[in-house]
């Protein structure tokens, strides 16, 4: 009877366990954990040990990246583009945050459509109540796009130069983090009061 008794507790508890494992795997294709772009401070990317590590970071041959203007106005916000280009994957997916030159994370983060979220405080993934609105990634709708566009504005004063850090996912659809290429990329932008303007010469 009493090794009836463990087998049911060990049924019950490979039953939850899966489920966990599932629900969690399920999350990360609506977006990784908090601290995943790379920046310094950060976690590193998704391309770790127990994760998305088949391939060396950056050795796939798509191109990821981020566009937008080549300066900011303090206190306005601006519009971003993360994307990946040349690329076979099925499944896509990014995280990006903002850092000033003294590597504290700055701004403010907006999603454009449901393509991409910022990530709560307090949630699964992890983000602290200090870092609020300071991290954006891709949706589970957004897992099926190859680019996201994004709002951020600019802090009221900063250290220039802005540095926008952010890590991508292109993944073979197969349901584990197995065959997937992790990608990372930066996008620098100053203050447009602190551009000089080249003088005019008649």
């Amino acid at each position: 009877m009493r090794m009836i008794k463990i087998s049911v507790i060990g049924l019950v508890f490979c039953y939850i366990f899966n489920s966990v494992c599932i629900n969690i795997l399920y999350a990360w294709s609506g977006g990784p954990p908090a601290y995943r772009t790379g920046a310094p401070n950060d976690l590193g990317t998704c391309n770790d040990i127990g994760c998305h590590n088949s391939f060396v970071l950056n050795s796939g041959s798509a191109v990821f990246s981020i566009t937008g203007p080549d300066t900011y106005i303090p206190g306005k916000f601006i519009k971003l583009e993360i994307s990946f280009t040349e690329s076979n994957g099925k499944l896509h997916g990014f995280e990006m945050t903002a850092l000033d030159a003294g590597n504290n994370r700055v701004g403010k983060f907006k999603r454009i459509n449901k393509n991409a979220q910022v990530i709560r405080p307090n949630d699964f993934r992890g983000l602290e109540e200090e870092d609020r609105g300071k991290y954006i990634e891709h949706t589970a709708a957004g897992n099926k796009k190859k680019k996201w566009r994004v709002k951020w504005k600019a802090p009221a004063d900063a250290t220039d130069p802005i540095t926008f850090y952010a890590a991508g996912n292109e993944a073979n659809g197969n349901g584990n983090p197995a065959g997937d290429f992790i990608y990372s990329t930066t996008k620098k932008m100053n203050s447009a009061s602190s551009v000089k303007t080249p003088d005019f010469e008649p």
